[in-house]
């Protein structure tokens, strides 16, 4: 006797698409994750930028 294909069972596709929907939500909130501290970074590339710049002013002016 061969075991029942999961695909047979009646509660399968709400299942699979409760995990589908969970996945996306679950990418989206990652990649909302990763813009915020791409942003955060590029802000504080920014100002160590700036920082840099005016220690080079400093030393020029020497």
């Amino acid at each position: 006797m061969q075991p029942k294909k999961l695909e047979n069972y009646k509660v399968f596709p709400f299942i699979a698409w409760t995990i589908c929907v969970l996945f996306a939500g679950f990418v989206g909130l990652l990649s909302l994750e990763m813009k915020q501290a791409i942003t955060e970074l590029q802000t504080i590339n920014l100002q160590n930028a700036e920082k840099i710049d005016s220690i080079e002013k400093k030393l020029d002016q020497r």
